[in-house]
């Protein structure tokens, strides 16, 4: 399918209307472009709402980012429904050819964003539409977030969150989660550890200390350390802490000892545990080592989400979804970090449409009838009165 042809159905048009407008995160690489990432899809939105009573405001985030925030006005004052879904998608280097020409093969959507996250963001923006359009009033005022950088630093919610002046009563946060809701996932923090040595050539490299192999004991330490972890920290809903390592880098010739190896960390943290202070016990634990060692600034410090279980409005959007989906639903956990987890204080769920394993990948994907049930399952939650279902509701 190219751009000049239509399908028809509104969100698979939206859909492929983002996708081929790019907001590739540059991950920390160097920005040539003097636009935001996001900007083509903000003009793009706001094009689309131009015409309904709604307010718009772009939230500058940084030098390279940007917000759009979509305000309604509800039936009442008080509270409001927060909804929200990330603009911005990890680059598609290894297949630049085809990721952002959107096509429909076998009943599903491809190209880079489809599941993550610009099909969730297009069911939302779809079905907002639609409500306004029926003339309904909302039972409460509403805020959609499109939100930036979320792959990266999610600078772009951490600004919402510090600007808004609105209260919430509940967040929907759109994730590719096969539109059934998430209620709790693990937090994270990644930081650079630097291993110091003793350069030596390598003919006598006794004369030298290497590295790479006392990051080689710090390496050891580390699984030791989340297998302890593991035995101590568990959750019904999440496997347990994981510390990956994903990245390592050491050396400057073959005939030279290294005098510096470095590794970035990858710390999964469990609900119920602070990020960095379970940072600072891997650091002291590796302290112990005798290695003389370096850590870098956090890259990032993200909460887990922490939505209880028996909350009211966890039981309401579960049946939401269970009358869409024709079936029971379970709330569910996952080991990834989202947006949601920076709504602090107020019930919110990861919720939308698109199967997480698809994200990130080549020829990402996501199905066309999983993309219509997610925008009926947010229809739904626009109309619904949240206000008042929660003890955690201001």
């Amino acid at each position: 399918m190219t751009m000049s042809m239509k399908t028809g159905d509104r969100v698979v048009d939206i859909l492929c209307e983002l996708i081929s407008r790019e907001t590739t995160n540059p991950m920390g690489r160097e920005v040539r472009d003097d636009r935001p990432v996001e900007r083509p899809v903000i003009e793009y939105l706001e094009d689309l709402f131009g015409r309904y009573d709604v307010q718009l405001s772009r939230q500058t985030v940084g030098g390279i980012h940007e917000n759009l925030v979509i305000e309604v006005e509800g039936g009442q004052e008080g509270p409001g429904l927060l909804l929200e879904s990330h603009m911005d998608t990890v680059p598609a280097d290894d297949w630049r050819d085809r990721a952002f020409a959107p096509r429909i093969e076998d009943g599903e959507v491809l190209g880079r964003g489809a599941c993550d996250d610009k099909g969730p963001l297009a069911a939302m923006v779809t079905a907002l539409m639609e409500v306004l359009e029926s003339g309904e009033r909302l039972p409460q005022p509403c805020t959609l977030v499109a939100a930036a950088d979320e792959e990266y630093a999610q600078t772009g919610i951490l600004h919402f969150v510090e600007q808004m002046e609105r209260d919430y009563c509940f967040g929907v946060f759109g994730e590719p989660t096969r539109n059934v809701p998430i209620i709790q996932h693990k937090g994270a923090a990644r930081w650079d550890i630097t291993a110091l040595g003793q350069s030596a050539h390598s003919s006598q490299a006794e004369l030298g200390r290497n590295a790479i192999y006392e990051m080689g004991r710090v390496l050891d330490a580390i699984r030791a350390y989340e297998e302890s972890l593991q035995e101590r920290h568990t959750n019904p809903l999440l496997t347990g802490p994981r510390i990956t390592v994903t990245m390592i880098e050491g050396g400057t010739a073959r005939n030279i000892v290294p005098e510096r190896c470095t590794v970035a960390v990858d710390f999964r943290i469990m609900p119920g545990l602070d990020p960095e202070v379970e940072r600072q016990k891997l650091i002291v634990h590796l302290g112990e080592l005798g290695v003389k060692l370096n850590h870098d600034q956090v890259q990032i410090l993200a909460p887990p989400l922490s939505t209880q279980a028996d909350d009211p409005c966890v039981a309401v959007v579960s049946e939401l979804c269970a009358q869409v989906l024709n079936g029971s639903v379970a709330p569910e956990g996952a080991p990834y970090g989202t947006d949601a987890a920076r709504f602090n204080g107020i019930p919110a769920v990861v919720l939308g449409p698109g199967d997480i394993d698809y994200a990130h990948a080549i020829d990402e994907r996501i199905a066309i009838d999983d993309l219509q049930k997610g925008k009926e399952i947010y229809r739904q939650c626009l109309l619904t009165k949240w206000a008042g279902l929660s003890a955690r509701n201001p």
